[in-house]
């Protein structure tokens, strides 16, 4: 079963939308290769056999949707949805707000060509929150009772995640920044409703799930034991305690945000002795007994100073509910067998209307599908822009509630508005052949050239006479798109574009512009096999892409340009919160007009040193439209950024990645920051060079030194330095302010000597 949230757009607001797009628009600054790291696209892919033709009906308080074949399944889901509302909704003290929308598969196998979820993740706090609750998918297996309990199960996880995390977007990353609660949590709530009671298998599962996870936290146990534990745990609490104390623990779970106090605050005892008692109520079958006869009062023992457990971290007016007892005034008297708690009704959820009688099961006749609009992966970052520096990128995009329809607007800018990028897309999942077409927009202007745009001009071992030119160069690029999946994990890419690019004069208006059109085909081969690991926020699995693209001028065979590029990434757990990530990244620019690419330094670095250009020769750069072609393949730390150049390029990055919030118990970390905070060791080995003869040539920018400043001579001198730069050291990441922050230190290895380190704060993930 998948779920998925979303900001509904309106259809009377569209139009409005529409014209305020390009004002908020992507995080995908451009296809030219300026973030090698962070914007390779890879991703994995749903088959579509067949279309489905949606239709739905509505119930009281629900929408089916269903295609052919479909309409008993979905009749049969009704009942059963609202037969189990009043008690969902009175265990639970909550109604949800707006109707939840249900599709109805009738195989798994139909379920699994589903495109739901593939295209809503987006990046937040760290990791990846997939906006995955207002909407519920689940299959038909032929098995009546098997359907009713996972029907159940998948919406109790609903309204209990649209209860503690909110309505809309906002909400819902506000929510998630601050509240974090085990998974045992909110799995387990949904198991205990559908399920309500404990078979005998599944306590005797509950006691083996117990003895392997003895000397864990509940906290930290994932994954289907995860799962039992907590459907036992409220089980045991509407035992014990009374099933209306389920409601009051979670209200007040959104109010002070953490489930121990939670639970602490609505029971009276120490959340230290309700998981004691809990694992005694399933291991020895009966809870410890109070007596209703009166004793004669315990004479406490004194303790000594050594024996008092250490606060820390308590906040003003915050109790230590570990090891602090409370009067039990929510406890049940004595008894020595398991019964049900008499309900006090004392729930801060007003169950007056449940009393009611229920209402009489309405469902409406079948009527087409209406595919909404809505609007999601909303995101801002800041992008140190190779060429143009600092500036602000924006996306949205649009989508259908079945994700077959995706829209998105892009838009790059700077504090000078000639610089900038914007872009638009459009793609069509709905069949087996993915289809779409884009349009992209790149605008560079140089006029006070700053010494930091210096290392532009190295390719043409040229060196501005005068920092202030007055040049725009920009490229328009059309393509079409079609996207094979041969499976999940697999597709074939197929891109043909038409490119325009322009190098026009300012200041020498006589000065003919420079122009040339291109046509162009991409082919690409991506592989993904990856999965996101909610614990640490790690990928896990590999993902590899190798493009080849051809281009052709109109203007002449002189122009011509091809592009060979692989990149293949892997991701390693080793350890609990360890692991090896890995990545090669391989690139060659072919023809008459090869294109360059820069090494050295990391990607979208806010502090960037730029390797300077001494040798150049003073002189007036003659055409600058290959600038909108340079390639930033990724990060080769402990050297200063342009350090190489050349028209190939072979880059590794090695990382052994920390993250710390796995060695603590997850409700025990308060702050983002320090929840999000990961200690990297890293080591990069790159080189770059001209022509192909391969790095060992004398065609190297690391070997090839002008001599001379051209008046009247100069010399190109060679030597034969070991061509592999090598970038070791540590850093660390976290969030901030809903910002991925990186911290670097590295040293540079370059012909056996080691160079001074460098320091590099750079927003953005890594590979």
């Amino acid at each position: 079963m998948r779920y998925i949230r979303n900001l509904y757009v309106p259809g009377g607001y569209m139009r409005s939308i529409y014209s305020l797009l390009f004002l908020l628009t992507s995080v995908s600054v451009f296809s030219q290769g300026y973030y090698g790291i962070t914007q390779k696209e890879f991703g994995q892919n749903r088959l579509q056999l067949r279309r489905l033709d949606w239709r739905t009906i509505n119930s009281n308080n629900f929408e089916f949707n269903y295609y052919r074949g479909g309409e008993d399944i979905a009749r049969k889901a009704a009942k059963i949805a609202e037969s189990e509302y009043r008690k969902i909704t009175e265990v639970l003290g909550y109604t949800p707000f707006t109707t939840m929308k249900i599709f109805l598969y009738n195989s798994e196998t139909q379920l699994s060509q589903s495109n739901i979820g593939l295209t809503s993740p987006i990046l937040y706090d760290g990791g990846i929150l997939n906006l995955s609750r207002s909407r519920i998918e689940i299959p038909y297996t032929g098995n009546d009772s098997t359907f009713h309990q996972a029907l159940v199960k998948e919406i109790s996880g609903l309204f209990v995640y649209d209860m503690l995390y909110g309505g809309s977007l906002k909400e819902v990353l506000q929510s998630s920044l601050l509240l974090t609660v085990p998974e045992w949590y909110i799995r387990g709530i949904s198991a205990y409703i559908s399920q309500e009671g404990m078979s005998q298998e599944s306590i005797a599962r509950l006691r083996e799930v117990m003895a392997r996870h003895a000397d864990k936290k509940i906290s930290s146990i994932t994954g289907p034991d995860a799962e039992l534990i907590g459907q036992s745990i409220w089980h045991y609490i509407a035992t014990r305690y009374g099933r209306d104390n389920i409601s009051n623990i979670l209200n007040l779970t959104r109010i002070i945000r953490t489930e121990q106090s939670s639970i602490t605050s609505t029971l009276g005892v120490s959340f230290k002795r309700f998981v004691d008692e809990w694992k005694s109520f399933y291991q020895n079958g009966s809870v410890v007994a109070k007596t209703e006869a009166i004793q004669e009062p315990e004479i406490p023992t004194p303790l000594s100073l050594n024996d008092v457990p250490k606060l820390e971290n308590l906040k003003d007016n915050e109790i230590d509910t570990e090891h602090y007892e409370f009067d039990e005034v929510n406890v049940l008297e004595a008894k020595e067998t398991i019964v049900q708690a008499e309900e006090e009704h004392s729930s801060t959820f007003n169950r007056n209307r449940l009393n009611r009688d229920p209402e009489e099961l309405k469902i409406s006749s079948p009527k087409r599908y209406e595919n909404l609009l809505l609007a999601q992966d909303l995101k801002t970052s800041f992008y140190n822009d190779p060429v143009r520096r600092l500036g602000m990128a924006n996306s949205i995009a649009i989508n259908d509630l079945l994700e077959n329809h995706v829209i998105k607007f892009d838009l790059f800018i700077t504090p000078s508005v000639q610089n900038h990028d914007m872009g638009a897309s459009y793609m069509n999942y709905e069949k087996r052949v993915d289809w779409g077409f884009s349009f992209k927009r790149r605008s560079i202007q140089l006029d006070d050239i700053h010494p930091k745009q210096f290392y532009l001009f190295r390719p043409l071992q040229i060196l501005l006479p005068d920092a202030s030119i007055n040049r725009r160069i920009l490229l328009h690029e059309l393509q079409a798109h079609m996207h094979y999946p041969m499976s999940n994990n697999i597709r074939l890419e197929f891109t043909p574009s038409l490119f325009f690019n322009n190098d026009i004069d300012h200041v020498e208006l006589s000065r003919q512009s420079l122009n040339t059109t291109y046509a162009g085909l991409k082919t690409s081969l991506i592989y993904d096999n990856t999965t996101q690991k909610t614990s640490d926020g790690f990928l896990d699995g590999t993902r590899a892409r190798a493009d080849l693209q051809g281009n052709v001028s109109f203007a002449g065979q002189n122009q011509n340009f091809n592009r060979l590029s692989v990149d293949v990434r892997h991701y390693q757990p080793i350890l609990k919160g360890i692991q090896l990530a890995g990545r090669l990244s391989y690139g060659k620019s072919m023809g008459q007009s090869p294109k360059y690419t820069f090494l050295g330094g990391m990607e979208n670095t806010l502090n960037r040193n730029i390797y300077p250009t001494p040798g150049q020769i003073p002189g007036e750069p003659g055409d600058l439209r290959d600038i909108t072609f340079y390639n930033y393949p990724g990060n080769l730390r402990g050297f200063d950024f342009g350090k190489l150049y050349g028209t190939n390029h072979l880059l590794t990055n090695i990382e052994l990645r920390l993250s710390l919030a796995r060695y603590f118990p997850q409700n025990s970390i308060t702050s983002s920051v320090i929840r999000n905070l990961k200690l990297v060791l890293f080591n990069d080995i790159g080189t770059s060079w001209n022509g192909n003869k391969g790095p060992w040539s004398r065609q190297n920018s690391l070997n090839t030194q002008v001599v001379g400043d051209g008046n009247p001579f100069y010399a190109v001198v060679t030597n034969f330095k070991n061509p592999f730069l090598i970038g070791y050291g540590a850093g660390v990441r976290t969030t901030l302010l809903g910002f991925y922050i990186k911290a670097d230190y590295g040293f540079g290895l370059e012909n056996k000597e080691v160079g001074p380190g460098k320091f590099y704060l750079s927003l953005g993930h890594d590979f």
